[in-house]
């Protein structure tokens, strides 16, 4: 039987609403991207009205601060903090100065760990501050996996929890415990704990706590990897934003006032990773660290800093990413041992979370991960090492630093990670059987 014209009218205009609803609404609004750099007043840099100019010629939004006790203690706080409340200018402060000088009693904590978590007076004093954000603990994790250690003749202390009685499954959950003691003592003040983090593993003990983390882009990792890893992390534990440190240190290199050479990292290179953690959709990006931006006499920009401004004009011309929205081809469920290929280094230990490697009871996936890695990128990283902090391998000695390894779009699960009915198109390569 024949469909009578008229019968088709209110058919051909409910296709018609459809269609003018779809294209008419409103696009998914993308998240708000943050551009930051890191500094600190260790020159009293901020008495300069050259500095300020610089960092607003860069689009400077926020500002990680490094800290010293005596500027936590005296009017050096202050300082900093009127300069940004006055600039407008967000803040957090880093307390990586206690991972490179021992036995300070400031340092020292009851429980015999060595760590510096801002004091409840400072806290206390800044918590009604819209433009104080937090605090950013710097590389903690390494410093953990130091634990017990001894490097040049100095004994690492815990930074976390003693962990050289645990299993690495042990350490992982005590670890991740202590950090979000950590969040929640912040908490109180409505400020976050960031953590900023060097090397592609251990992101999953931060995020399982309800901190936040920022991983160390350019430096020694290729930036493909580091995403696979740590927004897998931020899906898996709902972070609420991602960072990314944009670090110009490559192993012992840094372009202090912008003079780098063979073996730096390129003011081109800092450029594109700029573009990607705006196209890769992280939240807070910030640079480490603006000596190699400004000429730390003059303050005029150096070439790196000029990046900086052609990144800024750039970004208009950038599709905005979002890592809340990545659609990976591959899954991949491990226990995150920390092992990044630490045979090849110098000094850095194998011993996950500070315990010891033998001790563990859980299938640790060192060997088959960096398998995987050398597989899915074609060889662009090799078989037993994947970043260029295994120094003594020999193709990372030979092969020059490149920002992506080639990875297919994939996000990392640690070990607790069970629903797969997320991504029922993804790969999943389950290396905890």
């Amino acid at each position: 039987m024949r469909t009578k014209p008229h019968a088709l009218i209110p058919m051909v205009l409910s296709v018609l609403l459809t269609a003018f609803l779809l294209f008419s609404a409103p696009a998914a609004k993308a998240a708000t991207y943050h551009f930051g750099v890191n500094a600190d007043n260790w020159s009293a840099q901020i008495s300069n009205p050259a500095f300020l100019t610089g960092l607003k010629a860069m689009g400077v939004q926020f500002i990680v601060w490094h800290l010293s006790p005596e500027e936590e203690n005296g009017p050096g706080l202050m300082t900093i903090v009127n300069f940004c409340r006055a600039n407008n200018f967000s803040y957090l402060f880093n307390t990586e100065l206690v991972n490179y000088v021992p036995d300070v009693p400031y340092f020292t904590n009851s429980d015999g760990t060595y760590r510096w978590d801002l004091r409840p007076a400072t806290l206390d004093l800044l918590k009604n501050d819209p433009l104080f954000i937090g605090q950013v603990y710097d590389e903690a994790l390494l410093m953990q996996s130091l634990s017990g250690s001894v490097v040049n003749g100095r004994t690492f202390p815990p930074y976390f929890v003693d962990t050289s009685g645990m299993t690495p499954q042990a350490a992982f959950d005590a670890v991740s415990a202590k950090i979000a003691s950590l969040v929640s003592y912040f908490a109180q003040y409505n400020k976050i704990a960031l953590f900023e983090m060097v090397f592609p593993d251990y992101a999953h003990v931060v995020a399982r706590a309800g901190a936040q983390t920022a991983p160390k882009l350019l430096k020694e990792n290729p930036v493909d990897l580091m995403t696979a890893m740590y927004a897998g992390a931020a899906r898996q534990y709902n972070s609420k934003q991602l960072w990314a440190c944009v670090d110009l240190w490559f192993l012992d290199k840094f372009p202090v006032n912008g003079v780098g050479g063979a073996g730096y990292h390129t003011p081109q290179q800092l450029y594109d990773a700029l573009c990607y953690t705006y196209t890769a959709g992280y939240d807070w990006a910030y640079i480490e660290h603006v000596k190699g931006l400004l000429n730390q006499t003059t303050f005029a920009l150096t070439d790196y800093g000029k990046q900086v401004v052609a990144f800024q004009k750039a970004k208009a011309l950038l599709k905005r990413g979002d890592w809340r929205t990545i659609n990976p081809k591959f899954i991949v469920k491990r226990f995150p041992d920390g092992y990044w290929g630490q045979k090849y280094s110098t000094f850095l230990p194998d011993r996950p979370y500070g315990a010891p490697k033998a001790a563990t009871t859980t299938t640790t996936s060192g060997p088959n991960w960096l398998s995987l890695l050398y597989i899915l990128t074609n060889g662009k990283l090799p078989s037993d090492a994947n970043n260029w902090n295994a120094i003594m391998q020999p193709y990372f000695q030979s092969t020059p630093y490149f920002l992506k390894a080639g990875l297919p779009t994939m996000l990392v699960f640690d070990h607790y990670f069970t629903d797969f009915s997320k991504y029922p198109t993804a790969t999943v390569v389950d290396m905890t059987k």
